[in-house]
């Protein structure tokens, strides 16, 4: 069966550094063969992971779609969860890099009391771990369509090993570029190669007789094309199922939404400011938001604009003081915008107000008036919650014109108990705890369940709660996306 976290029971003998609490949260590692038995025809296809979660996420997309479309059995690695996240690298050195990111032989490490010396072997043993797929996703409605096999070693000898193919039987489609190819469905495609290297045909692919097709990389929103109708309709079904499962997660998300007032009684709104590009463009990207909260949910003339905004000139420049490199194609911002109004995509006169619309938990209130100079009281009928990496939200000056506008401004922190929950969850034999990973999941499905989401400009997390998640949460459609399908 599917991975599922289970209740740790009580340990009457405690190992340092793990606790002995019997509500623990551990993760299990289901069987490689848990969701099918391979034949001894069957071909494969795999690839090797890379960047953070959601780049991972994008990978094993991709990968389903070129499975279902060549007819093999797909071989799922697992996910890796560290800082700093590993990144891509040519075939070679990223394999490499994977095989020598091992707790192998370092048993000893999860032993050593807390506060205690640290052998070198073991300072970055708490900071990155791997999990199956399956601790976030079901996969039972992808499997009855294609085979699927756990792969948690990524060497070519496991796959000697355990499904008993020699090396002279894996081709390996090695990368030299990030961008190294897009996949095309359809012979008559005129889609660009835009920022990738070489076109791929499926039916050259399909011509390998390999009984394993090995890539590298496979990242890349629309990487692989789906233009034939059948493509469409398979990679539709992906993207509607690669929505988070896991209990801990779902269970803890629906009693925040609850005391928000429920499913579609809110704003959710996904702020990344914490690095990279992000950091960079904090400010811009803030203001992006802001301003859309402010002419769809208030009815501010320009001159109370302009008090609460007085800053806007300035949060329309990047900062210069964080130099950031990126391999992806980022959009242009527009850093000369004019304050300004427009109220044509105002809600209705409805979503003005001096309480919430629906009524909040008893320990959540809005927070009193925060300018003298604008009334923004008629503004509590809209709450807000934000779901963002910025430290001391409720302090930090990026937020600040936020939480001025809308009294009922509410973030992660306004729900205690979710910590308590979520440092539970650990990988028990390593004895590393998930809490870290898991919050910016949390804060992703709560914002995602909200009737209205704004997020961050070119963030993928951004994209995946915005066509995915929010769609599935709010009982809508999973939007189509990519090049047109070709009838």
């Amino acid at each position: 069966m599917p991975s599922r976290i289970v209740e740790k029971p009580e340990k009457h003998e405690t190992t340092a550094g793990l606790s002995s609490k019997s509500n623990q949260v551990a993760v299990d590692f289901p069987d490689p063969f848990a969701f099918h038995t391979p034949s001894p025809e069957e071909k494969y296809i795999t690839y090797l992971p890379h960047s953070g979660f959601h780049n991972q996420r994008i990978e094993l997309e991709n990968a389903f779609l070129l499975a279902a479309y060549l007819n093999r059995t797909l071989l799922i690695p697992d996910v890796y969860l560290g800082n700093p996240a590993m990144p891509w690298l040519r075939f070679d050195k990223m394999y490499e890099r994977i095989l020598l990111q091992t707790k192998n032989g370092l048993d000893h490490c999860p032993q050593i009391p807390q506060g205690g010396p640290y052998p070198m072997e073991c300072l970055n043993y708490d900071r990155w771990t791997k999990l199956p797929w399956t601790f976030f996703y079901d996969f039972e409605p992808l499997a009855a369509d294609v085979p699927i096999v756990l792969r948690s070693d990524l060497s070519l000898e496991w796959l000697q090993s355990t499904l008993g193919i020699a090396k002279k039987d894996i081709q390996l489609m090695k990368d030299i570029s990030p961008y190294e190819f897009r996949v095309y469905d359809h012979p008559k495609s005129k889609t660009p190669l835009a920022k990738f290297m070489n076109r791929y045909d499926v039916e050259t692919l399909a011509a390998i007789d390999a009984k394993v097709l090995h890539f590298g990389s496979v990242f890349g929103s629309h990487r692989v094309l789906a233009q034939r109708p059948q493509h469409a309709l398979w990679a539709m079904k992906v993207r509607t199922h690669m929505i988070f499962d896991t209990p801990v997660l779902v269970d803890t998300a629906r009693q925040v939404v609850d005391q928000l007032g429920g499913t579609a009684n809110f704003i959710g709104l996904h702020i990344r400011v914490g690095d990279g590009l992000f950091k960079v463009r904090a400010s811009i990207n803030i203001d992006d938001i802001y301003h859309a909260l402010v002419n769809q949910f208030t009815d501010l003339t320009l001159d109370q604009l302009e008090l609460l905004d007085n800053r806007h000139d300035e949060d329309r420049k990047e900062r210069t003081d964080y130099e950031v490199k990126t391999l992806r194609v980022v959009s242009d911002v527009i850093t000369s915008a004019p304050l300004s109004v427009d109220h044509t995509k105002l809600r209705s006169p409805d979503a003005l107000g001096i309480v919430p619309a629906y009524p909040l938990a008893q320990q959540l209130s809005c927070r009193g008036q925060a300018s003298d100079a604008v009334d923004t009281s008629r503004f509590c009928k809209t709450v807000v919650y934000i779901a963002t990496d910025a430290p001391s939200g409720k302090d930090n000056p990026l937020l600040k014109k936020i939480r001025d506008t809308f009294p009922c401004v509410f973030d992660l922190s306004d729900f205690p108990f979710v910590f308590d929950r979520l440092g539970q969850v650990q990988v028990s034999d390593e004895n590393v705890k998930l809490e870290s990973y898991l919050i910016p999941m949390l804060d992703a499905i709560i914002s995602a369940h909200g009737h209205t989401f704004f997020g961050t400009k070119d963030s993928t997390f951004t994209t995946y709660i915005e066509r995915q998640l929010h769609p599935v949460y709010t009982s809508k459609e999973v939007p189509r996306s990519g090049p047109a399908v070709i009838e």
